[in-house]
């Protein structure tokens, strides 16, 4: 009887609440509609308030009113130019009024609007040369990717759709394409294993291994053996399950996980597919409690899809850690739970052993 009396009074507050919403909402809509209508110059807001009103017709007072054929939608709408040359124009009279919802992109009043915008032109330029100059910097020190097809016009693009799982013979390649160019490649593989050194070598120097010491001197090849012992992966010859004897660095791999990872690269690479990456846990996996941009598999494509770009690879990503549950559920389903997955991090340590 308790509970029925408790979720009788909840009706009564709930019932009451809404009713003094929709009055709100309706004196709201009622002062919009008398509001004066137009565009303002660059600055002015199209939206009354934070409600919505009589120029926002993707909300009460404005849906009304562009109803009754009052509004800005009515109105010879100017777009405002955005003082950032470059700026993408994409504002347009839909955004304007808010009709499809909410600012798709809007260089001026979305709340992803960089704040360069409000900045003179002066300043715009003076940072874009200290930016250039920092960057000849970092070309300088760590070196740029730089490769180019030397082939005048376009090259033909093999069909790999044709067979399962992309695996067209060397003999079906269409001729001139990129895989056929015995130089292209020669060259290619030879940027991109300069790419991926620069790129090793940043994440050393990131977590204070750099190659080259504050003194100036550059690591021995002890040194540097050691280093790739503590952050490098430990590829065993047969993972019997038992952790081999010294540090096993960042990862432990049997070979033959070491030949599929390598054999799984080298195949999105050539036929340009995608790559999957799936972080599979508990809720320190899965960042619980972070933002989701900090968690390890956002982390880890932030770091790797440009150098997957470059190689032509797609990288695709997928936090699926879980919290409190354990991990029964995907081994029981993983296939159809953690979808394709050419790489995956397993880390339920906190609740599995």
């Amino acid at each position: 009887q308790r509970n029925i009396c408790l979720m009788g009074v909840l009706a009564v507050l709930v019932f009451l609440f809404l009713v003094m919403a929709d009055e709100t909402m309706e004196e709201m809509t009622a002062n919009t509609m008398d509001a004066p209508v137009g565009v303002q110059s660059w600055g002015g807001n199209p939206h009354a308030n934070s409600f919505g009103g009589i120029n926002n017709v993707a909300h009460p007072g404005g849906a009304k009113a562009a109803a009754a054929g009052q509004g800005i939608a009515f109105e010879d709408i100017k777009i405002p130019v955005s003082n950032f040359g470059v700026a993408a124009a994409s504002l347009n009279p839909e955004n304007i009024i808010n009709l499809i919802g909410h600012y798709r992109h809007d260089e001026h009043r979305s709340p992803y609007a960089s704040h360069l915008y409000d900045k003179p032109k002066e300043v715009l330029d003076a940072e874009q040369a200290k930016y250039i100059e920092h960057m000849e910097d970092i070309r300088q020190t760590w070196g740029a990717w730089s490769f180019q097809d030397d082939k005048a016009g376009e090259r033909p693009v093999a069909d790999f759709t044709q067979v399962q799982y992309g695996d067209l013979p060397n003999e079906q390649l269409p001729p001139g394409s990129w895989q056929t160019d015995e130089e292209y490649v020669s060259r290619f593989l030879k940027e991109a294993n300069a790419l991926v050194d620069r790129v090793t070598e940043g994440i050393y120097a990131e977590y204070g291994f750099p190659l080259k010491k504050s003194d100036g001197s550059q690591l021995t090849a002890d040194e540097i053996e050691e280093r790739k012992k503590v952050w490098g992966p430990t590829v065993t010859p047969r993972f019997e399950g038992k952790e081999p004897a010294g540090p096993i660095g960042v990862a432990q791999l049997s070979q033959a996980a070491m030949d599929g990872l390598v054999r799984k690269l080298l195949h999105a690479l050539i036929t340009n597919d995608e790559f999957y990456f799936v972080l599979g846990g508990h809720s320190a996996a899965a960042g619980h409690g972070n933002h989701f941009q900090q968690n390890k598999a956002i982390t880890f494509h932030h770091l790797m899809e440009p150098v997957m770009d470059k190689l032509g690879i797609r990288l695709m990503s997928r936090n699926m850690g879980m919290g409190g549950v354990g991990t029964l559920q995907f081994s029981l389903a993983g296939k159809d739970l953690y979808g394709e997955a050419d790489l995956m991090e397993w880390d339920s340590a906190m609740t599995e052993r």
